[in-house]
């Protein structure tokens, strides 16, 4: 089975196999050990875990962007965390710009300014794009 999660040192969201719940496994980004939490969600595939992922990414983000203090993240740090989530979810390999702008859309962040952040995020270094895939290539702060 596959354990869903929300890192508790970086934030990154992910899923790790694991044998039963009370296994630890590491996040992928940043290899803290993720321990099993009341409301850890469990998948029996990969399909049903990287799905569970996309949900996750979309709910975090909606949940950040009603509430908590201040102005929360910016529309340009959500572009990037949804390219990191998704290149993430691909195992490091690269992403197209159509899944990201999908992703984008689905967290309600509108196309074209989701697109210019994509641009003005590769201007600065921190996303690459060769031809229609993206890989990320800076920290973003």
């Amino acid at each position: 089975m596959f354990r869903v999660y929300q890192c508790p040192q970086c934030r990154n969201i992910g899923y790790a196999p694991v044998e039963q719940e009370s296994d630890e496994s590491r996040c992928s980004l940043c290899q803290s050990i993720v321990l099993h939490e009341p409301g850890t969600i469990y998948a029996a595939t990969i399909q049903e875990a990287k799905s569970n992922v996309k949900e996750l990414v979309v709910h975090s983000s909606q949940r950040k962007e009603r509430g908590g203090s201040g102005r929360g993240l910016g529309i340009k740090k959500r572009v990037y965390y949804i390219v990191e989530a998704l290149i993430d979810i691909n195992r490091g390999r690269p992403v197209t710009v159509d899944a990201v702008l999908r992703e984008c859309g689905d967290a309600g962040i509108d196309l074209n300014k989701a697109m210019a952040f994509l641009e003005k995020l590769e201007s600065e270094g921190l996303v690459t794009r060769n031809g229609i895939h993206l890989l990320i290539s800076g920290e973003v702060s």
